[in-house]
């Protein structure tokens, strides 16, 4: 991955051109303003619009615009696989099945075998495989028919281990290299699912009955040929919406997401036919899909195949009538769509049935003809990029707040500009249910954005926000919102004129966390009604307070802790002075935790070998290290503090806070009972320390005002409630959308 230190050769001439331009802007305008905008806004828009259209891809060439994994020895190469048997009956073919699974090629695998109280010997046979290969495998028999193949696949998932899950049907089997040829897929931490070519064969598996590309003729015959990587939003516009892509669910492998809801859908439970196809609209929202010819599939036909038993049944109809109405529900499709899928289902009961459809089922597919096809009950599908995936509040508040949206209901694609290596505990932040997306470059960025049917663009990042409008602006028509986390207030008047022409007219609304952040939006030509205060916020994980004598803490300690980035202007040394100094004035045992990892640490090192300093890396659960802690502390004088996020978390924990005075720390700890924590101004931008180490021994021997605190922290922490940013958003979003349909933003996208 490209670094500050490894460059690659496109962002080398990215940094360049920019160079360039701003040496035109200092110089070149003040006397020609003509040739400037020439040269930096209309022939350097029109090149990137001609340079995009030469970068567009066929339907099979879309893997060619992420980022190619460098390494075939990392955790990703080797994935677990929670191989998943649910069996109903199927002793006749069972055999095969679970032959097929032994034979695999791909050993990281778990095997989970699901009995639904069969009758035909199926139970005997699973258990003599369970004895074949107890390390890998798990038996779970039902004594009562579950009635729901459904309820059986939400039982295996619920029980599987692994990072990737097979649905490996009893009746089916496969190639004894289908894992082999289609886990590798997944490094590219954007695909959700992956499938393979299935051959439908006849009841003993010795013919082939029909192709995928004969069942599968609307992509035509070619695609089915070479492996593709393409986009949800883009399968389910073109076949998806009418016709389950994966047409047997053995062929395919998906990643394990924690918590995923639709499992506890009764509309999935209810299902006998479309189950599958259900489960994937919702599965794969956001993501990407790949395909490999080489995995190969069998899907075996017999009279007792529940698909094929119910063709032309009115129970058929009524599944596909759910699948049509949660397609809409979920994905940007249009009025064609709709009166396709009604014709569709239409022919579907005519092919099999002379009688009239049953009202009820007429009327909901009516129904589907809705005035306002595009959003009815639909949340829009939102792109969340950032700088990187390391420590910092305005790389972490992205991440936070990805996962409230998912968590509500929204189609969220997280895009990494990797500016630095990822952090694996940052990574780690994001919810297993959201697509990571990594660009070979970043100039492939509206091929992306088309191709996910993006609405709305969330960025945070100074670099990115410029960066992005420099790419889009005149090429992608998209609704873009940034936020500010304070990196606008440290730039110049003059960097903050020479980015109004561009980034003014382009944004739809902005946000910022802190009143600080503001006037600098202003400046940017970004006018008041499209500026909004938003307060970060941290979404609801579980605080597990971290034991104390799992980092060698007493209890009658009193531990004080730090969370930051690993930067000289967040105060590390300054903590570890003001400490120093409360330790020589009590006789009580002070400890203090130093979480983040950076130059800051390695410069700091020397006090490594200090019993009562306990640097502990980057932890992604800083919550539950407050929680453990008596007070945190943020002795800051970086010149961007707004509104620390580690503050926020801190409050969470019920953990009172101490900080320099800067930003908003004092009114983020303020409420109406008083101060969850004490604020000590800079003196001459230098932190007081003697301050700092009296307000520590303030706490240490004052107990009242300790608990007094500690309760208000609870108080103030319900002023950054998850909630409340999800309904701030959502109207941020609304209101975007709304401004992308007026006149006036059509004019600034044309131009």
């Amino acid at each position: 991955m490209s670094s500050i230190g490894t460059l690659r050769p496109v962002h080398l001439a990215r940094r360049l051109a920019r160079k360039t331009r701003r040496f035109s802007f200092m110089h070149v305008r003040p006397v020609a303003p003509g040739l400037h905008d020439l040269l930096f806004l209309h022939l350097r828009r029109r090149a990137i619009v001609v340079l995009q259209r030469l970068r567009s891809q066929p339907f099979q060439s879309l893997p060619a615009i992420f980022l190619r994994s460098e390494t075939s020895a990392d955790e990703l190469a080797t994935p677990k696989v929670s191989v998943v048997v649910p069996c109903y009956n199927h002793a006749e073919f069972l055999e095969q099945r679970l032959q097929s699974i032994a034979a695999q090629t791909y050993t990281n695998l778990e095997v989970i075998l699901l009995d639904d109280a069969s009758s035909d010997g199926s139970l005997a046979l699973l258990q003599r495989f369970q004895q074949e290969h107890p390390e890998i495998t798990r038996l779970l028999a039902n004594d009562t028919n579950s009635g729901s193949p459904f309820s059986q696949w939400r039982k295996g998932i619920q029980a599987a281990s692994g990072d990737l899950i097979w649905i490996a049907e009893s009746d089916d089997f496969c190639a004894e290299d289908f894992l082999e040829k289609l886990v590798p897929v997944f490094r590219n931490q954007g695909v959700m699912l992956a499938f393979g070519n299935t051959e439908f064969v006849s009841e003993d598996g010795k013919q082939t009955v029909w192709s995928l590309a004969e069942y599968l003729p609307e992509l035509g015959a070619r695609i089915w040929k070479q492996p593709f990587v393409e986009s949800a939003h883009r399968l389910v516009w073109r076949v998806w919406n009418y016709k389950n892509l994966v047409v047997n669910a053995s062929g395919a492998i998906f990643r394990r997401i924690e918590g995923l809801p639709v499992l506890d859908d009764p509309s999935l439970l209810g299902l006998r036919m479309c189950g599958d196809w259900f489960f994937y609209l919702h599965l794969i929202r956001s993501g990407l899909v790949a395909y490999s010819p080489e995995a190969i599939n069998h899907y075996r036909q017999h009279p007792s195949n529940t698909s094929v038993s119910l063709h032309g049944s009115e129970r058929d109809l009524e599944e596909h009538i759910l699948l049509a109405e949660t397609v809409f529900r979920l994905y940007a499709l249009s009025q064609e769509h709709r009166a396709h899928l009604q014709q569709t289902l239409v022919k579907r009961w005519e092919q099999h049935r002379s009688e009239a459809i049953p009202a009820p089922l007429n009327s909901r597919i009516d129904a589907l003809a809705s005035p306002n096809p595009s959003r009815e009950g639909r949340r829009p599908n939102v792109m969340i990029a950032t700088y990187a995936l390391i420590p910092g509040g305005g790389e972490i508040l992205p991440i936070r707040l990805a996962n409230i949206l998912h968590q509500a209901g929204y189609a969220v694609t997280m895009l990494n500009c990797r500016q630095y290596p990822s952090d694996p505990g940052i990574r780690s932040m994001l919810h297993t249910g959201i697509p990571l997306i990594e660009l070979e470059s970043l100039e492939s960025l509206s091929i992306l954005i088309q191709n996910l049917g993006i609405e709305i663009l969330h960025t945070h990042h100074c670099w990115v926000d410029v960066t992005f409008c420099e790419l889009l602006q005149g090429v992608c028509d998209v609704n873009h919102v940034v936020t500010s986390h304070g990196m606008y207030d440290t730039l110049g008047p003059d960097r903050l004129k020479e980015l109004r022409p561009m980034l003014g007219p382009w944004v739809n609304q902005a946000t910022y966390v802190a009143d600080n952040n503001r006037p600098a939006l202003l400046e940017l030509g970004i006018s008041a009604e499209r500026l909004t205060k938003i307060p970060n916020a941290v979404d609801d994980t579980p605080i597990r307070p971290v034991p104390r004598a799992s980092l060698g803490l007493a209890d009658e300690a009193f531990v004080i802790c730090l969370v930051s980035r690993a930067i000289r202007e967040k105060g590390w040394e300054e903590a570890i002075e003001a400490v120093r100094l409360a330790r020589a004035g009590t006789s009580r045992d002070v400890q203090l935790l130093i979480i983040g990892e950076g130059k800051e640490r390695h410069r700091l090192r020397a006090h490594e070998a200090t019993e009562w300093i306990h640097f502990l890396g980057l932890q992604p659960n800083s919550r539950d290290f407050f929680a453990t802690a008596d007070l945190g502390i943020l002795p800051s004088f970086f010149e961007g503090e707004s509104q620390p996020l580690t503050l926020i978390e801190c409050l969470a924990a019920g953990t009172p806070y101490l900080a320099s005075d800067i930003g908003e720390i004092a009114s983020m700890l303020s409420t109406p009972e008083g101060s969850a924590g004490i604020t000590i101004p800079l003196s001459h931008g230098r932190v007081p320390t003697q301050a700092f180490a009296e307000a520590i021994l303030s706490y240490v021997e004052d107990p009242q005002q300790h608990q007094q605190h500690r309760r208000l922290a609870g108080l103030a922490a319900a002023n950054f409630s998850a909630q409340a940013m999800l309904e701030a958003y959502t109207r941020i979003y609304d209101a975007a959308l709304a401004e992308a349909e007026s006149p006036a933003r059509a004019l600034i996208s044309s131009t």
